[in-house]
């Protein structure tokens, strides 16, 4: 009696094993007309950073791959992410122009409405600890998704839906988050922060090889010299935020004195960083730009109405505004002026076109991939 007991179990043990590996083969069985899928770990991407730039941090929830940075490059460059299928995010951050617009005053968003404020460069974003000009957000990847929400005017569902419904991208997914990974706007903007941080300096500028990397000033021209002795110097006043590192940013928010104000605190067309923080102190206050590739993204300031390189010179040296806010290291406002000479103005042109790398326009890194299919 207990023999055959016990052959009932082992019968019945075997036959409940062989109907759960039926029911899980069933349950995760793919569409006979998809490939099979046999998705092989992400490989680690190494970060290659110019010489004294500092190290990057990464988000341990999202590491740098190769698979997910070549998926992004992709997402970065498809208008499907837009709700009409008109931009994407490299419509209004180009390469050739230092990852800014081409030269206007305000992108147009997917309504072929302006935007509110002139498009800052994406160079270097990695580096960054709060996004946009007023600073709202803390992640880059929470402004990659604000952008595609508030510029691109996103419909997720329908996104989602063509992405899923292509097979080179379900390859593409498949190879930079796994085999059970979703199509889903995680890993979309995942993937897009991983190509994002990829968009730093190659560290082939001038300021790079003829003054940072060798240390040595004397590599520069004279014009060129001359701008830099101004730069840091209290005679050009450029130093306080934009000299603090290679990265040529405090990543700080200030009050430059574009525009004055009355006593109130509230008279500027523009808040900036106030008009988040809700703080009158804040009114004005814009984040420091990075000078990185500065020759390629005019116009330049948050509302885009200095054009060029020498009119930004000019403000500065001639027309900067008092208002309460002004940053207390301006002391150069009002009726005191730098009132820089005319060749010292040209010096400090010669210097600020040292920091641009046109490497960048033509890497086939960071241009539009479609291109090459």
């Amino acid at each position: 009696m207990r023999r055959r007991l016990n052959r009932q179990f082992v019968v019945f043990t075997y036959a409940f094993i062989a109907l759960l590996t039926f029911l899980l083969a069933e349950g995760c069985r793919k569409d006979p007309n998809m490939e099979p899928c046999n998705s092989l770990a992400a490989t680690p991407y190494s970060l290659v950073k110019p010489l004294r730039f500092p190290d990057m941090t990464i988000p341990s929830n999202n590491p740098l791959t190769e698979e997910g940075i070549d998926l992004g490059h992709y997402l970065f460059y498809d208008s499907t992410l837009s709700f009409n299928h008109t931009i994407s995010c490299g419509t209004c951050h180009r390469p050739e122009y230092g990852f800014a617009d081409s030269g206007k005053v305000f992108s147009l968003n997917a309504k072929s409405l302006p935007t509110k404020r002139n498009t800052p460069a994406l160079l270097n974003s990695g580096y960054q600890n709060k996004f946009f000009y007023d600073g709202r957000q803390l992640t880059l990847e929470d402004a990659i998704d604000d952008a595609i929400v508030h510029e691109m005017f996103v419909d997720w569902d329908a996104s989602i839906k063509y992405l899923s419904a292509s097979s080179f991208y379900n390859q593409k997914f498949v190879a930079a988050f796994g085999c059970d990974s979703a199509i889903n706007k995680q890993n979309i903007i995942k993937s897009m922060a991983q190509f994002i941080r990829t968009i730093i300096s190659s560290g082939k500028s001038d300021i790079d090889t003829k003054l940072i990397a060798p240390n040595n000033p004397s590599l520069l021209s004279a014009a060129e010299y001359n701008g830099y002795q101004l730069f840091v110097s209290a005679r050009g006043d450029c130093f306080h935020c934009h000299f603090t590192s290679p990265l040529t940013s405090d990543n700080l928010f200030h009050n430059s004195g574009l525009e004055d104000s009355d006593t109130t605190f509230f008279g500027f067309k523009d808040l900036g960083r106030g008009g988040f923080t809700k703080d009158s102190i804040d009114n004005g206050k814009f984040k420091t730009p990075t000078l990185r590739n500065i020759a390629m993204t005019g116009p330049y300031m948050h509302d885009g109405s200095l054009q060029t390189l020498k009119d930004v010179i000019d403000f500065y040296s001639d027309s900067v505004k008092w208002s309460p806010t002004l940053d207390p290291k301006m002391i150069h406002a009002g009726n005191i002026r730098l009132r820089l000479t005319p060749t010292e103005k040209a010096d400090m042109l010669a210097f600020m076109n040292t920091m641009s790398d046109r490497e960048i326009s033509v890497n086939p890194k960071y241009t539009n991939p479609f291109y090459r299919h």
